[in-house]
């Protein structure tokens, strides 16, 4: 009886925050892709420009589910450079926003939890960092769909022990060389906090809402318009520039079990990818990145329509999982983006081709 007994805990403690519910999504407004090849060239030369794109816990799974309620045909598709990123974190098999932001943003695994900071406690550089400081000189900018001092965007500016830290993390983005700030969040500063980030006369700030912005169907095509402005606004950088774009809230849509609002946010992001590969199309000297942190809600798709754009899935958990995540990749040196690597790889693939 006993032994019965401790099997009834485990079990009830290995489904804790586990979804069976199949959800049904359909009639979702579907956006055309970008028309044309997309280029892959040899980076003979360092590209004059970097954009990483994070889709916050997107998953392979997402992107297909996306696909399906785009009627077969996303921006993603189109990226002609493909392979898969490990996400652990230096503590756990699953990682958090923080460890995982700070792999892409850093080369470095750290602790979940913590931001821009080794578990040693030393400071980490960011690919933002490094590249805005000599010998690079480059322009650098963070677009978000949620709070601007969230973990992911926070990873490329802040270094503290908890991403909890807001006001440190807000402390340091005040500090930092960023040229371009757009995201929510604006109640994480004081007034004189945002004297200083609008500042410097050659820097762009738009703080949207106090918390993070709302969902994809209440905020339009705002991910789309700012990575428009973005791009308009470094374009003409002496240096080139570096742009980090996410679409932070399929993970907060995925933690909620909610299939609808996390296929919009995905298409959101697709959206938005459509942008810069439009761009990228004049631009042959730019090397763009697309991936994730980690995977949310272990997705699984169950049925659906392409020609009618209806899906039917379910999420097995609320939570991150640990399965591998999608890396894309255009441009100048997208071929070195091939095949299964560590997250940490990322941003070390990214300098080694600059640094050329």
């Amino acid at each position: 009886m006993k032994r019965l007994f401790s099997f009834l805990i485990l079990a009830g403690t290995v489904c804790a925050g586990t979804v069976a519910k199949v959800q049904t999504v359909e009639n979702l407004p579907q956006h055309e892709v970008v028309e044309g090849d997309i280029a892959v060239t040899p980076a003979t030369t360092p590209p004059r420009n970097i954009i990483l794109m994070i889709g916050d816990g997107m998953s392979a799974e997402h992107v297909w589910a996306a696909w399906v309620c785009n009627g077969g045909k996303l921006n993603l598709e189109k990226m002609p450079v493909t392979g898969f990123s490990r996400t652990y974190s230096a503590n756990r098999l699953i990682t958090d926003s923080a460890a995982g932001g700070t792999a892409l943003a850093c080369g470095e695994k750290t602790d979940n939890g913590m931001l821009g900071q080794a578990p040693d406690g030393r400071k980490l550089q960011s690919l933002a960092a490094r590249l805005a400081a000599s010998p690079y000189h480059k322009r650098t900018g963070v677009i978000v769909t949620k709070a601007i001092t969230d973990a992911t965007p926070a990873a490329f500016y802040a270094h503290t022990e908890s991403r909890r830290n807001t006001s440190v993390i807000a402390r340091w983005l005040c500090e930092s060389s960023l040229s371009v700030i757009v995201g929510g969040g604006a109640g994480a500063f004081s007034p004189q906090q945002k004297k200083t980030l609008s500042a410097p006369p050659d820097r762009y700030v738009l703080l949207v809402s106090e918390g993070d912005a709302p969902y994809a169907a209440q905020r339009g095509e705002f991910l789309s318009q700012q990575t428009r402005k973005a791009l308009s606004l470094l374009e003409s950088a002496p240096h080139g520039f570096f742009l980090m774009i996410e679409g932070s809230k399929i993970d907060t849509a995925s933690h909620a079990a909610d299939l609808r609002l996390a296929v919009e946010e995905t298409l959101d992001f697709d959206r938005a990818l459509g942008v810069v590969l439009q761009w990228l199309q004049s631009h042959p000297d730019t090397l763009l990145v697309v991936t994730a942190d980690h995977q949310t809600g272990g997705l699984a798709i169950h049925g659906g329509d392409i020609e009618k754009g209806v899906l039917k899935a379910s999420f097995a958990t609320t939570e991150h999982t640990g399965v591998a995540v999608p890396v894309y990749a255009a441009g100048c040196g997208a071929l070195n983006f091939t095949g299964v690597m560590d997250n940490t790889l990322i941003p070390a693939k990214i300098l080694k081709i600059v640094e050329k």
